[in-house]
């Protein structure tokens, strides 16, 4: 999770976007590919993101992070802004 959004900031960035911090929650909560707190592969949420997200990365201000603690609240898809994009 955190890995992954790591890479799709770094990528964001260098391909002249601004740098934008993004959500990890979004993978914890809603990548039904993966096992929320529990972790699971990069390339699994890069698929759910660009086949089941269509390819939205959401904001981490518009979706925070919320389960330091182990909480894994329900996905929330909509109502957040779009802080990337990726095709594969």
């Amino acid at each position: 999770t955190f890995s992954t959004i790591g890479n799709i900031e770094g990528q964001w960035k260098l391909a002249g976007n601004e740098l934008t911090s993004l959500s990890e929650q979004m993978l914890v909560s809603c990548d039904s590919k993966d096992n929320g707190c529990g972790g699971g592969f990069m390339d699994n949420a890069f698929e759910w993101i660009v086949k089941e997200n269509s390819g939205k990365v959401y904001t981490e201000k518009s979706y925070p992070y919320v389960s330091g603690g182990g909480e894994e609240p329900a996905c929330k898809p909509h109502g957040h802004e779009v802080g990337a994009t990726i095709t594969g």
